[in-house]
This record gives structure tokens, sequence and C-alpha cells, in this order.
């Protein structure tokens, strides 16, 4: 064998090691990553929960992303057919582009303290087209709260409260901690869901991760 052919052979043994090394690599990379649940889950995150429950669907969401609102009545009517089966935990991550979607997080948050978070977190989404442009958003928002029977004054007070600012950052850094750069994101039971938002693609992975 001269030493061109030895060269030669030497080159084509590395390059075959190399491909084989990256076809591994990548194949690991595909495998799904199970995210610390700390980071998905605080204690004083919003949450609907039970003890039966066999699966936790964690939300990253934006109050003025259509895409979260688009996906809103499927996330919803996914979960509700599932009765006692998914626990359901929505974390604040307001995009810096939507210039009401912060404090929205906020009256959501305020309207929390008088137990009225969902029924806000479901009106904003229902009726965003009426307050994501708006410049005075706050008196919207106090209007949704009379709706509900809420203390507008505590309300409109509680929206400005420091601990409400700190946990919308708090869900923030855990987003970002988690790899999240747009809403809606989803986790199933610690690991990110990267499919349709669907009415019918979010149904069949809950059918698959409670059986």
């Amino acid at each position: 064998m001269t030493q061109e052919v030895k060269i030669l052979t030497g080159i084509a043994v590395i390059t075959v090691a190399l491909v084989i090394g990256a076809v591994f690599f990548l194949s690991k990379g595909e495998k799904p990553v199970v995210i610390e649940s700390s980071r998905l889950v605080r204690e004083d995150s919003l949450k609907i929960s039970t003890d039966s429950a066999k699966l936790t669907m964690v939300e990253f969401g934006d109050f003025q992303c259509p895409a979260c609102a688009i996906a809103y009545p499927g996330i919803k009517k996914a979960i509700s057919d599932f009765p006692g089966q998914v626990n359901f935990v929505f974390r604040h991550f307001p995009l810096s582009q939507h210039k009401n979607a912060e404090i929205a997080a906020r009256a959501v948050e305020a309207a929390n303290l008088q137990g009225k978070a969902w029924e806000m977190h479901d009106k904003l989404y229902d009726l965003q087209p009426e307050w994501e442009n708006e410049a005075n958003v706050i008196e919207i928002f106090k209007k949704y709260a009379g709706e509900f029977g809420m203390d507008i004054e505590k309300f409109a007070s509680d929206i400005n409260n420091d601990a409400i600012k700190q946990k919308i950052r708090n869900d923030m850094s855990d987003g970002n901690a988690l790899g999240v750069n747009s809403t809606p994101t989803l986790f199933f039971n610690g690991e990110i869901y990267k499919k349709s938002t669907s009415y019918e693609a979010l149904k069949a992975e809950i059918e698959s991760k409670i059986k």
C-alpha cells in the first residue's frame, strides 16, 4: 500500500467516524428533554388542579398575542374533555412588542386576588381586539372587573401592586430559563410540546399522555 493510499484510507475512516458520530449526536438531540419542575410551576402560579390528574399542562402565554387567543378555545375545550385528569397551569410571558400585554397580565393577577382570575383570563382572550391597542386600557379592564362583580377600586389599585409585578417578572425569568421565546409555549408533564395547538392535536396529545 502506497503512502498516498494510506492517507486516503485514513481520511475515509475519519470521515465515516465523524458522520456516525454526528448522526448519533443528532438522534440524541431529538429525544424529549425533561425540564426541572420548579421552573415550570411555582407555588403561586395560576392553576386548575386536582390530586387525581395524570397530566400537568403548562402554558407560557401573552394575552395580547394573536396566536394565544386562537389557541385558547382549543386548550380550554381539550382540558374540559378530561375532567379531573389534567392540571392546567398558566404562566405569564408578555412579549415586549405587545404594549398592553404586561398590564393585561397584571389585570389577571389583580382579579386573582378577588377570586376571578380565570374569568378575566377568558375575557381578555375573548375580547382581545377591543383592548389590545387602546391607550387607556385600565378603564376597559375596570369595566370587565365590574361585570364580574369585583371591587373596582381595589382591582385598579392591585394592578400596580409590586408583588404582582414581581410575580410576572418571575414567570418571565422561568420562561427565559426554559428557552421560551414565543407564545403560546406549552409543556406536557415537563416536556416541551412542539406540535399544533389546534383542539384536535391537543386532545390527541392529552390522550396519549394519560393512557
